[in-house]
C-alpha cells in the first residue's frame, strides 16, 4: 500500500510591505486548499517593511500555492523555520 506525506504545519519567516494588511494576507492564505488555520505575528517593524512569523496549519497544506499567494501579495519568504508532515494512508 502506497502512503503519501502531507504538510500539516508550516512556520515561515517572511517580510511584507508595511501597506499590506496582515488581515488581508491571513484571509488570502486561509483560502488556500488544505489550510484550516493561519496565525501571523509581527516581529519587527521597519519604515517600509514588517518581519512576520506566519504559522499555517491544516490537514494537507498545498505549500506551492501558499508560496504563490505570498508572492502575489508582495511578501517574500525568508525561510521555513519549522515544518510538520504526516503520512496518510489512502482509503
Amino acid at each position: 500500500m502506497m502512503m503519501s506525506v502531507e504538510v500539516k504545519r508550516l512556520l515561515l519567516d517572511a517580510l511584507k510591505p508595511r501597506e499590506l494588511s496582515i488581515i488581508n494576507l491571513s484571509k488570502a492564505l486561509g483560502s488556500v486548499e488544505g489550510v484550516k488555520e493561519v496565525n501571523i505575528v509581527v516581529i519587527e517593524v521597519d519604515s517600509k517593511t514588517e518581519t512576520l512569523k506566519v504559522t499555517i496549519k491544516g490537514p494537507g497544506i498545498d505549500h506551492d500555492t501558499v508560496w504563490e499567494v505570498m508572492k502575489k501579495q508582495g511578501v517574500s519568504i525568508k525561510g521555513v523555520d519549522e515544518i510538520s508532515v504526516a503520512q496518510t494512508v489512502p482509503h
